[in-house]
């Protein structure tokens, strides 16, 4: 770090996990820092990358949270326990580095918020709150009687009271248009004039200097392996397409909780040219080496991977599913209606084999990719915190 005095201060839970999310917050305190605005980002988990820009807590700190957070009185109490713990955490913390504005990129985090301070707070959404909320519905359901029934009352209790906790928020950023529309429906008490909307930044504020020549017969996917991102749907959708495109190759970037099943399903349906290629940093090799990235999720807050995928050429084929899809991808990409698998296979096979509609695509991406370069965001993150 170069300064010890930070006024803007990004909270997350994990920056190690490196999805969308953090990548995103990565790429913001860079932007602003490359644009001379002091912020850092303060990873609860002790953070092992090489961003310079971030501080985490201390062994001490995160083992000390931890037992409390996990303790049979605090889940009875609705985390009420760990959130106090971490409140007074957090306020010394941001004390000592001079914050001002504290922004929060953790959802689950707002209840340990220290409102009750002279630091301005600011909650980012970067997925749907319905849908976020319906995925936590989705896995308690999935539990037996006994256990299903307390996840629920829990789900509940801590839905409200994040729910409560958002309204004392000096401001809300959203990432689209749509996402801040479906943000009014779901809170619709919240004062709408602390509304912004800030898409993700690229981390570049330059073209690239390769972009992919649409003939690798390979087609991406980006993301974690979870669940609410389709994986098993991608695999059902590739054991069509493989049938009629019998040169490509299904390449699939990421990690998480979905692997050992996708493994399983690979070998029992015994799909051919999957390839489970893990975490990559290195976005260039995984763009440029591809035609097309497929994204299959039940929801999207915003979809990093699409405009990675623009900043490279490669076009994207999503479904249409909440927030903000649609309006991220424009004329870059296809959009199908959601979740058909059929058509999903249809269009992928149509769009590789129509060189000049693809081509046309990869146009409108590149174009498409400009509007979210670094520069151009971090100085409208820059007008929003130096206002609060």
């Amino acid at each position: 770090m170069h300064k010890s005095i930070y006024p803007y201060v990004f909270l997350i839970e994990d920056l190690n996990l490196l999805g969308g999310t953090e990548i995103q917050t990565i790429n913001v305190a860079n932007g602003l820092n490359s644009i001379g605005v002091p912020a850092i980002i303060l990873s609860l988990n002790k953070y092992e990358g090489d961003c310079e820009y971030v501080v985490s807590f201390d062994n001490v700190e995160l083992n000390a949270y931890r037992q409390v957070f996990e303790s049979t009185k605090n889940k009875l109490l609705v985390n009420k326990m760990s959130d106090a713990y971490l409140r007074q955490v957090l306020l010394k913390k941001l004390h000592e580095m001079g914050c001002k504005v504290l922004v929060n990129q953790t959802y689950d985090l707002v209840s340990a918020l220290p409102f009750d301070s002279d630091i301005k707070i600011i909650q980012v959404f970067h997925w749907s709150l319905e849908g976020y909320e319906k995925t936590l519905i989705d896995a308690a359901k999935k539990k037996s009687f006994g256990v299903r029934k307390l996840s629920m009352w829990i789900n509940d209790r801590r839905s409200k009271c994040r729910r409560k906790c958002l309204l004392k928020c000096n401001g809300v950023i959203l990432l689209t248009q749509s996402a801040s529309a479906e943000f009014k429906r779901t809170v619709p008490s919240f004062d709408t004039n602390r509304i912004s909307i800030i898409p993700n930044p690229l981390p570049y504020s330059v073209d690239a200097l390769q972009h992919s020549t649409l003939q690798n017969k390979n087609i991406c996917f980006v993301g974690r392996l979870s669940a609410e991102k389709g994986c098993m749907r991608l695999l059902r959708i590739w054991k069509k397409v493989a049938t009629q495109l019998p040169e490509h190759t299904l390449s699939v970037y990421g990690d998480g909780p979905c692997r050992g099943e996708m493994v399983e399903y690979i070998k029992v349906h015994n799909l051919q040219r999957v390839r489970l290629c893990g975490f990559e940093r290195d976005l260039q090799k995984i763009y440029s080496n591809s035609d097309l990235l497929v994204s299959v999720s039940d929801s999207e807050g915003f979809g990093l991977v699409f405009i990675e995928a623009f900043y490279y050429g490669v076009p994207v084929v999503s479904f249409d599913c909440p927030v903000s899809p649609r309006e991220v991808i424009g004329d870059a990409g296809v959009l199908v209606s959601c979740f058909d698998e059929n058509e999903y296979a249809d269009v992928v096979v149509a769009k590789l084999s129509e060189t000049e509609g693809l081509c046309k695509l990869q146009m409108n991406a590149i174009n498409r990719a400009k509007s979210f370069y670094s520069n151009t965001i971090a100085k409208r993150w820059n007008d929003l915190l130096t206002s609060m």
